[in-house]
């Protein structure tokens, strides 16, 4: 069941957490819909929050932006005011990892080696 609507949207949290979510509709003009795009949106900031481990994990977890339901019940709501089937398709979730304090090595390729070597 391909719809070949296509929405990818990006979510960066704090430029620690990044996140790509792929989400599909069944009719064209409702994946161009603001409304669509705020899911969207949400969607992202919800995987980057909750770190789901996959679909089926994410859309059985209460929704963070309305607790009270479910992220299941959150696409079934905008897929019927948008009159379409709203599917979500796969996620992406980076964590960056923390800087560490103290010298940065440099890389150990020769010519680097021969330059940091030569500055000292």
């Amino acid at each position: 069941m391909d719809y070949f609507n296509h929405y990818i949207e990006s979510y960066v949290h704090n430029g620690g957490i990044g996140v790509l979510i792929e989400l599909d509709a069944s009719d064209s003009f409702a994946s161009r819909m603001d409304l669509f795009k705020l899911l969207a949106s949400d969607l992202a900031m919800h995987v980057a929050a909750m770190n789901p481990s996959t679909v089926e994990d994410m859309l059985s977890q209460p929704f963070v932006k309305d607790p009270e339901h479910t992220v299941e019940q959150a696409i079934s709501q905008v897929a019927e005011e948008l009159k379409s089937k709203v599917i979500v398709r796969r996620f992406v979730r980076w964590t960056a990892e923390p800087q560490k304090p103290g010298f940065a090595e440099p890389p150990k390729t020769p010519a680097v080696i021969y330059a940091f070597r030569k500055a000292r």
